[in-house]
């Protein structure tokens, strides 16, 4: 009796076996944000049953794109989830966005503007201080660098078109566009917002650069100052 009961597995086991074969069979559409969360979390936490644990974090983020993309010290805070689930969720997110931003560089930004969205919104839109970015692009607008400008409010203290046209004359840039986040997840734009794209647009036009646009990201959506009327 004692030897049969040691070769009984934990339940979780067979549920695993299924979950993989299934992926291996399937598209990514035939699988819930749960059951594709299990797989991840039986990589980093393999001798336990991780549909709790998975139900707990949607719970929590809504989603499984707000998993992957929440704060380090909020996922901390699920009870199961330690530093190394952490990192293969980090890894998952650097992952789609090198993905994106691959995609953005293969051609016209103009021309490929939905791809640079999902690239915006993945790279800054759900992060909880504002990062003010700056898309140098080239005459074709292809995309050259996307470097961060400031982090914090947005505001003429923080943001100087000076440094931004030094910075488009040193890597020889024809035209840019501007992106900030705002953690509230409201993208439209602040007093603070419209007058300092207007600064940076007229600063531009003493170079003969064009800034295309000025683009504001929330958690999961946008706003474009240049829709908006502002530009």
């Amino acid at each position: 009796m004692g030897k049969e009961e040691k070769n009984i597995q934990p339940h979780y086991i067979g549920h695993r076996e299924r979950l993989r074969k299934k992926l291996l069979e399937c598209s990514g559409d035939a699988f819930a944000d749960y059951e594709l969360l299990e797989l991840l979390l039986t990589i980093a936490i393999p001798r336990r049953d991780v549909k709790p644990l998975a139900k707990d974090l949607l719970k929590k983020f809504s989603s499984f794109a707000g998993v992957i993309n929440a704060p380090q010290s909020e996922l901390l805070e699920i009870n199961g989830i330690g530093e190394t689930t952490v990192a293969i969720f980090k890894i998952i997110r650097l992952s789609i966005v090198k993905t994106l931003k691959d995609k953005v560089q293969e051609s016209s930004v103009i021309s490929n503007w939905n791809e640079l969205i999902d690239y915006c919104k993945l790279n800054i839109g759900n992060k909880k201080i504002e990062e003010f970015h700056v898309l140098y692009l080239d005459t074709k607008c292809h995309l050259i660098k996307d470097e961060t400008h400031s982090i914090g409010t947005i505001n003429t203290s923080s943001v100087y078109p000076r440094e931004i046209l030094k910075r488009v004359l040193e890597v020889g840039a024809s035209s840019i566009i501007i992106v900030h986040n705002h953690p509230t997840g409201d993208p439209k734009p602040s007093t603070a917002d419209i007058n300092i794209t207007k600064k940076i647009e007229e600063s531009l036009k003493t170079i003969d650069v064009t800034l295309h646009d000025h683009v504001i990201v929330g958690r999961g959506n946008y706003l474009s100052l240049k829709a908006f009327g502002v530009l």
